[in-house]
């Protein structure tokens, strides 16, 4: 292991780190980062402690093509060399307690082991919004002492969700009696599974809790509303009924 090469790439992680002992996730074997693109990191709320773990499943080897012939060459260790656009005081820290050469408590992750990052710290009301990472990973081939390969992982958002919002509670539309369709929405949508409640109100707000429409008449089991003039972006219906308020999350496009 290049530990002796990789000393000024863990002063940097450890000098941001919290040396929090994160634990992986055992579900996941295949190679690769976890959660997924598709399930996508929890929110944060403004004032709430956040910690959020991504399983780091490093393989035993890798594939490479020199035109039609391919190569299996053993991976030595792949190393986060940083993670940019996490909002002010949100920090990372690494840990894999399977490491035999490098520290386990730095962010140098073996070959045919699994590892873990912690994302952690209290979101404050300037981090409001979506935050876009970049998770930069070097790839060290067994006997080399420079990268074979550097990556970008850049399908993960950290969405920051303003205290208001995060009173109220935050539903999932899979699992509750509401349906929003479609979503992601272009123009318009169609909230339906109203039925049988008293609505006081129905209202879209943004990422910082601002109402920016309002229906108070609402009468049927569904009603359409039209977002053609928003902005891209991540927004909330909240609905008012019968003394409680349920928050439903829909995607503008």
């Amino acid at each position: 292991m290049k530990q002796a090469l990789l000393l000024a790439t863990f002063s940097i992680i450890w000098s941001i780190s919290s040396f929090a002992q994160c634990t992986p996730d055992p579900q996941f074997t295949s190679q690769g980062l976890y959660p997924d693109s598709i399930t996508g990191l929890e929110q944060a709320c403004v004032g709430v402690p956040y910690t959020q773990v991504i399983t780091h499943v490093v393989p035993v080897d890798t594939t490479f093509f020199i035109g039609p012939v391919s190569l299996t060459l053993t991976v030595d260790s792949i190393v986060v060399t940083g993670i940019a656009g996490l909002p002010p005081g949100i920090t990372y820290s690494c840990f894999d307690g399977q490491n035999v050469t490098s520290p386990s408590d730095g962010c140098s992750f073996e070959g045919g082991t699994i590892g873990c990052l912690s994302i952690d710290g209290t979101p404050t009301a300037g981090d409001v919004g979506v935050h876009n990472l970049e998770i930069s990973l070097d790839l060290y081939l067994s006997g080399q002492t420079t990268p074979q390969a550097t990556t970008i992982i850049d399908y993960y958002n950290l969405e920051v969700i303003a205290a208001s919002i995060c009173a109220v509670g935050m539903n999932d539309i899979s699992t509750i009696k509401f349906n929003l369709f479609p979503n992601p929405v272009n123009e318009s949508f169609t909230l339906d599974g109203l039925d049988g409640l008293h609505i006081s109100t129905v209202c879209i707000t943004n990422s910082e809790g601002k109402i920016l429409v309002t229906d108070e008449e609402v009468t049927s089991s569904s009603v359409d509303l039209n977002v053609a003039h928003f902005d891209s972006g991540i927004y909330f219906i909240r609905i008012t009924h019968d003394n409680y308020v349920d928050v439903v999350r829909f995607i503008k496009e």
